[in-house]
């Protein structure tokens, strides 16, 4: 599984297309990779806000808690997967804001009280319903955690991820939403599925991802995935702007993905091939996330 990055160069609204092996780096890793092989200085990487310990209690309560759950959208719910697809390649839709637009969209969030994490997967979640064969159900949503700081490795900019899984209903607000994501965590669901993505320290980082994978082929559990990778204001030699998205596999059709760099947010979707046509749905995401963004504000 390749992450993509995007590099665009100053005045310039050409995109090159960059990409990280995920059995090397997560997103934050495959990012400070790039941009130290640009010669952007990048000191220690961002840590969690959420370590958690233990062993037992997580994997409970992740257990016990996913009996729970009600009635939600399913991978086979998208209307135009078409399993048999064959060589398409991956469609990919971007954009960028400016410093000014940035800067509006985090006073937005700073006077609803909410993340811009929480307050762009609300309005990515609403783009992408008209896709969906039930849209009055909950949808699922898989958003990486960054275990830096929680777990070790020699290389910083190897796979720290881990992950929780959301349930977003259609009258969700990003506040609930943010709400779930921190009930989540603190029940350290992070915890339990990296223990279940090979115990921790028993598999190899490429095993680990090839297992999330096989994963997210089966036909139950996310319908897409989410990722931030936070802001980023690193000194050294320009580098222009840039675009960041996770993965996409058979069964989870769609990666969504964001980052700030030096005051500029880029967001970055892509769909699967088996989704048909690809090139138009990732702009239809694309067209309807901005929509919603721009009248939220």
């Amino acid at each position: 599984m390749g992450i993509r990055y995007g590099r665009v160069p100053q005045g310039s609204d050409e995109v090159e297309w960059l990409f990280v092996s995920h059995c090397d780096c997560d997103g934050i890793g495959g990012f400070a990779r790039l941009l130290r092989e640009r010669g952007v200085e990048i000191g220690k990487l961002p840590e969690t806000s959420h370590p958690c310990r233990g062993f037992a209690g997580p994997l409970w309560r992740l257990w016990r808690d996913s009996r729970r759950e009600g009635a939600c959208a399913e991978r086979s719910d998208w209307l135009a997967a078409d399993q048999a697809a064959q060589g398409t390649p991956e469609a990919v839709a971007w954009h960028l804001f400016n410093e000014t637009e940035t800067e509006a969209i985090r006073d937005t969030c700073r006077r609803e009280g909410v993340t811009v994490n929480s307050f762009l997967l609300k309005h990515l979640d609403q783009a992408i319903r008209p896709e969906i064969r039930r849209p009055d159900l909950r949808i699922p949503w898989l958003i990486p955690v960054n275990l830096r700081g929680d777990i070790h490795y020699a290389d910083d900019t190897g796979n720290h991820v881990s992950c929780v899984d959301l349930r977003i209903a259609p009258d969700d607000t990003a506040a609930s939403i943010q709400s779930q994501i921190r009930r989540r965590l603190g029940r350290g669901e992070h915890r339990a599925n990296h223990l279940l993505l090979g115990a921790g320290r028993f598999l190899t980082h490429c095993a680990m991802v090839k297992l999330l994978a096989s994963g997210r082929a089966k036909p139950a559990g996310s319908i897409g995935s989410f990722s931030n990778l936070g802001a980023w204001d690193a000194g050294g030699e320009s580098s222009g702007s840039w675009l960041f998205c996770p993965p996409v596999v058979a069964g989870q059709l769609l990666g969504a993905g964001c980052v700030t760099f030096r005051g500029r947010l880029g967001l970055a979707v892509q769909g699967h091939p088996s989704l048909s046509p690809t090139p138009e749905i990732a702009s239809r995401w694309m067209g309807r996330w901005l929509n919603h963004i721009g009248g939220a504000g």
